[in-house]
């Protein structure tokens, strides 16, 4: 038996609890994973608060948790290059039952990675989907190159703080957008300008970006179309099923009347985006910021904190710790 974070419906975060359940058993071309450290996102609990529940996957009684890093301790049948006692990190999908806050999770040999040894457990599962997110809208849709004009809004954030960071490393110029408590943060990750959110309107400045990235989906193209190059991209992480149609219809409507774009993103994940993300850390490209290490059984408070914004990096729970 494995204690595991469960809910049996949805809704807030006294729904969920700590439970004891059977241990997962890894089937052919699968690992088993004890897991040393799990980070929290977004996605956690809005799939808790029942926001996916259109989605039969998503609905409880279930786990819940995406990313971990761990331990290889079996394998299923099959060949790989996977050992026991393999340092990975990886990610499962969100609508997986068992979820990832739990002492042993089962992934696919394609959803894990080598964890680098200049990283320790809880700064390996601060990585898959929120440095993946800004690895891939960045580089792979935005293309974004040396000399740019980036802004990220939530720059602070899970995904944000690697924006900056991956920005920079592709040598832009970059202004992060952040609460008054995070603008000390925001520059020591690099960035060329910080705007408090709280003090001034980004929509409304003179200045005008190469690529806007929505990272705390907290606007739309409609409100950046003036700040946005002639030929400009803004891309937005649609932290709601609204959000995303309205970005797509506006990015259609976009190319027919101008040379500007707007697209929603959607992470694609997997082995060969985590050994990216595995490289660029190892190379220093990538820093993950953990702002809290806490127990299992501080997860529920950790993710309705969240709901209210204002974060800075990652919080990761670690497994045996009480």
């Amino acid at each position: 038996m494995m204690r595991a974070l469960r809910f049996e419906r949805f809704g807030a975060a006294d729904v969920l609890h700590v439970a004891e359940v059977a241990e997962p058993v890894p089937g052919a071309g699968q690992a088993k994973v004890r897991v040393h450290a799990a980070s929290l996102n977004p996605l956690d609990w809005k799939i808790r608060a029942g926001h996916l529940r259109f989605v039969p996957a998503g609905r409880p009684p279930r786990g819940l948790g995406c990313d971990f890093a761990g331990e290889i301790v079996g394998t299923g049948g099959g060949a790989t290059a996977r050992h026991i006692g393999e340092r990975v990190f990886g990610s499962v999908s969100p609508f997986a039952r068992a979820g990832a806050f739990a002492e042993y999770v089962v992934a696919n040999h394609d959803q894990l990675a080598t964890i680098p040894d200049s990283l320790d457990f809880a700064e390996a599962a601060a990585l898959p989907v929120a440095a993946g997110t800004a690895v891939q809208a960045l580089i792979n849709v935005a293309s974004v190159a040396a000399g740019q004009r980036v802004l990220v809004t939530g720059a602070a954030g899970g995904v944000g703080h690697f924006a900056v960071q991956v920005a920079k490393h592709r040598q832009a110029w970059v202004a992060g957008v952040c609460s008054t408590r995070n603008v000390d943060f925001v520059r020591l990750l690099g960035a060329d300008e910080v705007q408090d959110y709280t003090r001034q309107d980004f929509t409304r400045g003179d200045g005008r970006f190469d690529i806007v990235f929505d990272a705390a989906c907290a606007s739309s193209f409609a409100a950046v179309r003036q700040v946005l190059a002639p030929a400009g991209i803004y891309i937005s992480t649609a932290g709601s099923a609204g959000a995303a149609i309205d970005t797509a219809l506006r990015g259609v409507f976009a190319r027919l009347t101008s040379t500007q774009r707007a697209i929603p993103f959607a992470l694609k994940g997997g082995e060969r985006l985590w050994q990216r993300l595995a490289e660029f850390a190892a190379a220093g490209a990538l820093r993950p910021h953990v702002e809290r290490e806490i127990a299992l059984e501080d997860v529920p408070a950790a993710l309705e904190s969240m709901e209210a914004g204002h974060g800075r990096g990652k919080i990761v729970a670690l497994m045996g710790v009480n």
